[in-house]
């Protein structure tokens, strides 16, 4: 499913080795050393998770690392119910003087963690889940638009062949990422009723509502969410009904109370081709074009595709099969990338080798 890390330095192993003993030694959560080294600004989990995995090439600030050597010098910022970062003159000279000889350790393992980085070639800028080892073409099916514009018919003086499509925003990005990943590879667009002979004997990308009806063909071995039609909405709209266990959740969109759509539900699902040996079938689909949208960015967008990878990798491992069904905020009616680390955000995962769970489950680390 997902690249392997090129291997980490032994330096920037050991540096994240310490951070993470310093953490287990108090019995601290990732949320909650997240919380203490932030203060007012909390920091992310996906930070501290970064900062722990040595692969991640992630090397927390020297301005941190001297909070991490403060909170850590001494055992009274773990004393009551509730671990607190002391002020400098708080401390006694003998615990400034360990918090100086923490901070002298934790630099230098920084400074030749950085020197080592610098000196190795940057990794391959591919985004992983669209990168296709293989020369295997791509096929990306789309869901045709209920109320195509004029322009799409063929007899249109200024006929477009994609204005047909719906989702054309996660459309456009897809092609743009797989493009970019793969600039040699023989990439087709089209819709659901092409999706016959050679065209289905590919890498396939199914993007929409109608398109994930394919699904049920290639993608028969994963426990996908249902899409459920609400009663009495106009236009009418979904929800997607999830099942573990005896335990059934269903999601919907959120609105507003102006009718402002303010966040949305996205799906992506990978499993292998089920005829073609190699090959893989990609879902991404939504409640509206917001989440379709969304779900594609999430490993796509430049500021979190690479920590929602990382999320893959820890959450499943090295799994050919998952799926994730999460919250995609919406601001002025355009989807933001989600991301995955964040509380709330996933609402249902399945893979492989775990099963189904729910997506609110609590930090572990």
């Amino acid at each position: 499913m997902v690249a392997e890390n090129d291997q980490p330095s032994i330096p920037a192993r050991r540096l994240a080795e310490r951070l993470r003993a310093l953490r287990d030694q108090e019995h601290l959560t990732q949320k909650q050393l997240a919380r203490i080294l932030g203060g007012s600004d909390p920091l992310s989990i996906a930070t501290i998770s970064l900062w722990e995995k040595p692969g991640s090439g992630r090397l927390p600030p020297p301005e941190r690392l001297e909070t991490y050597a403060r909170l850590f010098c001494t055992s009274r910022s773990f004393d009551g119910d509730r671990p607190r970062l002391l002020r400098s003159g708080e401390l006694t000279e003998q615990e400034r003087a360990r918090a100086t000889e923490l901070y002298d350790e934790l630099i230098a393992l920084r400074e030749r963690a950085q020197s080592t980085n610098d000196s190795v070639p940057a990794r391959s800028q591919h985004s992983a889940i669209w990168h296709f080892p293989d020369p295997m073409a791509v096929s990306i099916v789309c869901s045709d638009a209920a109320e195509p514009p004029p322009y799409a018919a063929h007899s249109h003086l200024n006929y477009s062949r994609y204005a047909k499509y719906a989702d054309l925003d996660a459309l456009v990005e897809v092609f743009g990422q797989v493009k970019a990943d793969n600039p040699d590879r023989m990439i087709r667009i089209l819709p659901t009723a092409r999706l016959a002979q050679d065209f289905a004997l590919n890498h396939l990308i199914l993007i929409g509502g109608a398109a994930s009806d394919a699904a049920s063909l290639f993608a028969q071995n994963i426990p996908l969410p249902t899409p459920e039609e609400i009663p009495g909405t106009d236009p009418v709209t979904h929800l997607f009904k999830c099942t573990v266990g005896e335990e059934t959740r269903k999601f919907k969109s959120m609105w507003a109370e102006e009718e402002t759509l303010v966040q949305d539900v996205g799906l992506i699902a990978r499993s292998p081709h089920p005829i073609i040996p190699g090959g893989t079938v990609t879902l991404l689909s939504g409640i509206t074009s917001r989440g379709v949208h969304g779900a594609a960015l999430c490993f796509i967008d430049s500021h979190l595709r690479d920590t929602n990878q990382r999320y893959l990798e820890s959450a499943f491992g090295n799994v050919e099969s998952f799926c994730i069904l999460m919250n995609i905020p919406v601001q002025n009616d355009v989807a933001l990338p989600p991301n995955l680390w964040r509380e709330n955000t996933n609402l249902y995962e399945w893979s492989a080798e775990t099963g189904a769970r729910w997506g609110d489950r609590q930090d572990e680390n």
